[in-house]
């Protein structure tokens, strides 16, 4: 079948300008509206007036209930630092008061030395928990009738996406809310798409040169820096005030532009204006944990009080004069969208986080890809600390302290996979081989286990009270723990890799190429049973090291516990008891990965098309609630082992508290 003509694309392709009613035009200083807002209008469209001329809050929470819950949770944070140290502080004393007895079991030495790092990640992330979320008011909808309404270009890098991805994300850019004589859409095109070629030229006609096609010479032997090189490629060629980076798969909210223009024209030490990231084929009760839900609800939200809220790399407009005055997107990581948020704030400029589903697009539909997609971050990250940790934690670094913490955070991130893989690993074998944990007199151990009790406690109460207010709170919060844990093969893997074999560039492929060629792989046209063969050693070789953990984990929980309970040692059970319980909520967080990897979502790219809405004219919509994921009770299991080991070391608390030296349980045991 031939590819369709320009002439094709023409006929497929019905815009229409928007016209600019000047009756619903919102001016910065005056925010009526004359808008009737009803519940076939976008919400997002429609700013209701307010009783006196104070601008709205950016939050829909109350400003109240954002105190009240900022308040809570600093509390519980700074508890709960509290309590680990305490827990760390003690357990090193008795470690110190019997030294003799310490070097003889070297593995509490490695634990030890996890706690103490353990300790050190948490002061770090606890950082964004005790800075107070933004109070940022809502300044309305730019008012378009202004004389110096600024112009904007919005660059749409592509690098072989199926071609009707790109498109629709060009229909609904050239859709937004603004005159159609300041906005331009740039599509930057790496991947050589004669199709996409001809549409843009059909398209080009329809709106009287508003669409830029641009495809760049690439010589070999010549770096040419993969998407950050392709929209420094595109700056040549405009000329706007503003520039809007973007993913080609990501499809903008008509109020966009005049959403976030109110935030970057008011001040100038706003360099960019960042908004969160959302998915329309996001797989039932998100098992992957792909809407990040604590960084882009939580998270960033309180870094915008500092003006320090990250780029991620698709929905953030940028200010020209400030991207020109550090040379443009900064190509010393693959990660371009961080790198250069961080070389701007190095610079004394500010970001602005707008905490408002704006933008709707692809997540990786297969976990190959989705993993391809993480541990590249990982690596950009890395490249990213090795290229600038002069520039940014040197002498003549403008970073704040706080966002020095950031940026070392940032990478540093990463490598808690060490921590992970060396704890597991410790603890795993002192459960199988029954090594001692204990140093020192019953008195001291008893005093110990009632800190770790206490320091437990407090980091689940605390883990609990940070997903308040959020939605789908209680399945994302197991989410994000079970991200924590199955990550942890993949990052470590990254981290070995980019540390032992260190390049100044790494291969990029895109995450649709990946996505592509993985459902080529599992489609082969080979035999039955050479496919399924081929198919099984792919999936088995993905989750090998989780089905590795979950298998030897298992078997060493059914070993020791079938033997523990008749020994009559009530130490021992205790320690049988509480690894057996870590153990085995880890396994389930391990299985995850497995699962999805045998028996994936039944979302497939087929279907892309049908998860999306579109007016009469083709343009595809969505409502801010199209990103939110769907509930699934394939989470209930999770939050049971959490709620087991809450009530295990609540038991073992009690006991510690009201048994010091555990007489009394130590008679019954052998009873």
């Amino acid at each position: 079948m031939a590819p369709p003509s320009a002439m094709d694309w023409a006929k497929a392709v019905v815009y229409k300008p928007i016209e600019i009613d000047d009756d619903v035009e919102i001016a910065l200083s005056n925010r009526s509206n004359t808008l009737n807002c009803n519940e076939k209008i976008d919400p997002l469209l429609c700013d209701e007036p307010d009783e006196d001329e104070k601008p709205r809050r950016h939050l829909s929470i109350r400003n109240y209930q954002k105190l009240k819950h900022y308040c809570l949770c600093s509390i519980l944070v700074i508890s709960s630092i509290i309590a680990q140290f305490d827990y760390v502080a003690y357990k090193f004393s008795i470690y110190s008061s019997h030294p003799g007895e310490t070097m003889l079991r070297p593995w509490l030495i490695v634990l030890m030395f996890c706690e103490c790092l353990y300790f050190i990640t948490t002061l770090l992330s606890a950082v964004d928990h005790l800075i107070p979320p933004s109070n940022r008011p809502d300044l309305g909808l730019l008012n378009t009738s202004l004389a110096n309404t600024p112009t904007v270009d919005i660059f749409i890098p592509c690098c072989k996406e199926p071609t009707e991805v790109p498109i629709e994300s060009v229909k609904a850019a050239l859709a937004l809310d603004y005159p159609v004589d300041l906005v331009k859409v740039f599509v930057l095109d790496d991947g050589g798409d004669d199709d996409l070629r001809a549409f843009c030229d059909a398209i080009k006609v329809e709106t009287a040169g508003r669409v830029v096609y641009i495809r760049r010479e690439k010589k070999e032997g010549v770096p040419h820096n993969f998407k950050c090189g392709n929209m420094n490629n595109g700056l040549k060629y405009s000329n706007a005030e503003y520039v809007v980076m973007m993913d080609a798969d990501m499809i903008l909210h008509p109020s966009y532009l005049r959403r976030l223009l109110p935030h970057i024209v008011s001040s100038s030490d706003v360099s960019f204006v960042q908004i969160p990231q959302a998915f329309y084929n996001l797989p039932i009760g998100d098992p992957l944990n792909d809407c990040s839900s604590l960084g882009y609800d939580r998270i960033l939200p309180s870094r915008d009080t500092l003006g320090t809220a990250a780029c991620v790399g698709t929905g953030a407009m940028f200010r020209r004069k400030y991207l020109d005055h550090i040379g443009g997107f900064q190509p010393q990581s693959i990660t371009e969208d961080t790198m250069t948020a961080f070389t701007l704030w190095n610079r004394g400029y500010e970001s602005v986080y707008i905490d408002e589903k704006l933008q709707i697009g692809l997540t990786p539909w297969t976990f190959e890809g989705y993993i391809k997609q993480r541990t590249r971050w990982g690596k950009g990250a890395i490249q990213q600390f090795s290229a600038s940790a002069r520039a940014c934690l040197g002498r003549e670094s403008q970073l704040n302290f706080i966002q020095k913490i950031l940026y070392f955070y940032h990478t540093g991130y990463y490598f808690v996979s060490f921590v992970n893989v060396l704890l597991m690993g410790t603890l795993l074998c002192a459960l199988a081989f029954n090594w001692n944990l204990s140093v020192g007199t019953a008195a001291e151990n008893a005093t110990l286990v009632k800190h770790l009790a206490i320091y437990l406690l407090m980091f689940r109460v605390t883990w609990f009270a940070l997903w308040l207010n959020m939605p789908q709170g209680l399945m994302m919060r197991n989410r994000e723990e079970s991200h924590f844990w199955w990550i942890t093969p993949y990052f470590l893997e990254m981290c070995i890799e980019s540390l032992v074999d260190f390049k100044s560039t790494y291969d990029f492929v895109p995450t649709s190429n990946i996505d592509k060629n993985a459902a080529a792989a599992q489609t082969s046209q080979s035999g039955p049973v050479s496919s399924w063969l081929t198919k099984y050693k792919n999936q088995v070789g993905q989750v090998k090291y989780h089905l590795a953990f979950v298998i030897t984990s298992m078997a060493v929980v059914l070993y020791r516990a079938s033997g523990a309970f008749f020994t009559g040692n009530c130490s021992e059970i205790f320690l049988v008891v509480g690894l057996s319980v870590f153990f085995v909520s880890v396994g389930a967080h391990m299985m995850i990965p497995v699962i999805y990897v045998f028996f994936p979502p039944s979302f497939k790219p087929s279907q892309r098309k049908s998860l999306l809405r579109y007016n009469a004219d083709g343009v595809p919509q969505f409502t801010p609630e199209d990103g939110i994921p769907k509930w699934s009770s394939g989470v209930i299991p999770y939050e049971i082992l959490t709620w087991i080991s809450l009530v295990f070391w609540l038991a073992a608390l009690v006991f510690v508290i009201v048994d010091p030296l555990g007489a009394t349980l130590q008679s019954r045991c052998k009873a």
